[in-house]
Protein backbone atom coordinates (compact mmCIF):
# COMPACT_ATOMS: atom_id res chain seq x y z
CA UNK A 1 0.00 0.00 0.00
CA UNK A 2 0.85 3.81 -0.51
CA UNK A 3 0.85 6.58 0.91
CA UNK A 4 -2.17 7.92 -1.01
CA UNK A 5 -4.14 4.71 -0.55
CA UNK A 6 -3.98 5.19 3.47
CA UNK A 7 -4.71 8.28 3.13
CA UNK A 8 -7.76 7.34 0.69
CA UNK A 9 -8.67 4.64 3.22
CA UNK A 10 -8.47 6.49 6.36
CA UNK A 11 -10.63 9.84 4.48
CA UNK A 12 -13.79 6.74 3.78
CA UNK A 13 -12.50 5.83 7.66
CA UNK A 14 -13.66 8.92 8.75
CA UNK A 15 -16.70 9.54 7.01
CA UNK A 16 -18.00 6.53 8.77
CA UNK A 17 -17.48 7.77 11.99
CA UNK A 18 -20.35 9.36 14.28
CA UNK A 19 -19.51 12.90 14.81
CA UNK A 20 -17.99 14.04 18.03
CA UNK A 21 -19.77 15.55 20.56
CA UNK A 22 -17.73 18.07 21.63
CA UNK A 23 -17.90 21.86 22.44
CA UNK A 24 -15.31 23.46 19.82
CA UNK A 25 -13.51 24.78 22.81
CA UNK A 26 -12.93 21.08 23.88
CA UNK A 27 -12.10 20.09 20.24
CA UNK A 28 -9.07 22.76 19.94
CA UNK A 29 -7.57 22.02 22.91
CA UNK A 30 -7.38 18.16 22.47
CA UNK A 31 -5.84 19.40 18.79
CA UNK A 32 -3.22 21.38 20.25
CA UNK A 33 -2.42 18.99 22.99
CA UNK A 34 -2.38 15.92 20.22
CA UNK A 35 -0.23 18.67 17.79
CA UNK A 36 2.28 19.02 20.25
CA UNK A 37 3.42 15.53 20.39
CA UNK A 38 3.42 14.64 16.86
CA UNK A 39 6.90 13.75 16.36
CA UNK A 40 8.24 14.49 19.48
CA UNK A 41 9.07 10.50 20.24
CA UNK A 42 8.68 8.69 23.25
CA UNK A 43 9.47 10.95 26.98
CA UNK A 44 12.13 9.92 29.01
CA UNK A 45 10.31 8.69 31.41
CA UNK A 46 8.98 5.53 29.21
CA UNK A 47 13.03 4.41 29.49
CA UNK A 48 13.82 5.31 32.98
CA UNK A 49 10.48 3.54 34.74
CA UNK A 50 11.25 -0.10 33.16
CA UNK A 51 15.20 0.23 33.82
CA UNK A 52 14.70 0.90 37.73
CA UNK A 53 12.36 -2.03 37.75
CA UNK A 54 14.75 -4.10 35.78
CA UNK A 55 17.83 -3.07 38.00
CA UNK A 56 15.92 -3.11 41.20
CA UNK A 57 14.89 -7.29 40.07
CA UNK A 58 18.04 -7.91 39.04
CA UNK A 59 19.43 -6.78 42.58
CA UNK A 60 16.85 -8.98 44.38
CA UNK A 61 17.98 -12.01 42.43
CA UNK A 62 21.86 -11.19 43.03
CA UNK A 63 20.79 -11.11 46.79
CA UNK A 64 18.70 -14.66 46.72
CA UNK A 65 20.95 -16.13 44.82
CA UNK A 66 23.96 -14.97 47.27
CA UNK A 67 21.75 -16.30 50.41
CA UNK A 68 21.10 -19.72 48.41
CA UNK A 69 25.34 -20.19 48.09
CA UNK A 70 25.05 -18.64 52.03
CA UNK A 71 22.92 -21.82 53.01
CA UNK A 72 24.74 -24.28 50.87
CA UNK A 73 28.30 -23.95 53.22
Amino acid sequence: MTYEDDAARLGELGRELAPIDLDAESAERIARRARGSVGRGRSLARFVEPAIATAFAVSYLVWAIAKVLEALR
